[in-house]
């Protein structure tokens, strides 16, 4: 999955705004640091956004908690997202041996990207189109786990 840029909508004035943003992949088992660009409530939608590479959220006026969460790419779509704090050291100065701890939020968003195809009898959701018999390598508990596990997102995903 490639970086995608995040777009936040808020009220111009909190200073309580994420920090950091991360993007974990449930297919891929993969985690992002994307190019944030904040678009406030009064501001226009930048027009050379990449819309196929774009995830909006929209902060609730405190700039502390989610009010939705959106992905306009159609190979990744967005199943989960929260906000938690996260501490960070900072020196008191150049040399000093002084230092404070300051939270800072963190916007953690949680999706599900189309799967690359591999080219050996899968399809882009990773299943093999054709089952060989002769092999004993494909296991009934991996298909059982892998299946709930999918169904479990699948859920996440539509509900």
């Amino acid at each position: 999955m490639q970086q995608s840029p995040i777009t936040s909508t808020t009220q111009p004035g909190p200073s309580t705004v994420p920090q950091f943003v991360v993007i974990h992949d449930q297919m891929q088992q993969s985690w992002k640091h994307p190019i944030v660009h904040y678009v406030f409530e009064d501001e226009p939608f930048p027009s050379n956004a990449p819309k196929d590479r774009c995830i909006l959220v929209n902060l609730k006026e405190d700039g502390e908690s989610v009010a939705d969460c959106y992905s306009f790419s159609h190979t990744f779509q967005v199943s989960n997202y929260k906000i938690s704090s996260t501490p960070q050291m900072n020196t008191t100065g150049p040399g000093s041996k002084e230092s404070s701890i300051t939270t800072s939020l963190m916007l953690t968003i949680e999706g599900m990207s189309a799967k690359n195809s591999t080219g050996n009898n899968e399809n882009q959701f990773g299943y093999k189109e054709e089952f060989d018999q002769s092999s004993n390598v494909f296991e009934l508990d991996e298909l059982v786990y892998d299946y709930k596990r999918r169904i479990e997102l699948m859920r996440q995903l539509f509900t």
